[in-house]
């Protein structure tokens, strides 16, 4: 289904979803120093995982007529 099409309801429960799953992939990053390829692939999923995050926070604003609130431009360099 279209993000876009989603009530704030399920938005806010996918987001919560996906927030605690980009932390249990960031704890595997933490516990697998020792093996990069562990390591690497749950450093690839919570990337994944925190562009969802972001995707669901910028659908949740507009929803809420918020849309200008999220910043749409990468923060770090």
């Amino acid at each position: 289904m279209d993000i876009r099409l989603k009530s704030v309801g399920v938005l806010i429960d996918e987001l919560i979803t996906t927030d605690i799953k980009c932390w249990f992939e960031q704890e595997e990053i933490m516990k697998n120093a020792h093996r990069p390829a562990v390591q690497g692939a749950a450093a690839m999923k919570a990337q994944q995982l925190n562009a969802r995050r972001n995707q669901l926070i910028r659908a949740i604003d507009e929803a809420l007529g918020q849309g200008d609130i999220s910043p749409t431009d990468k923060t770090y360099g």
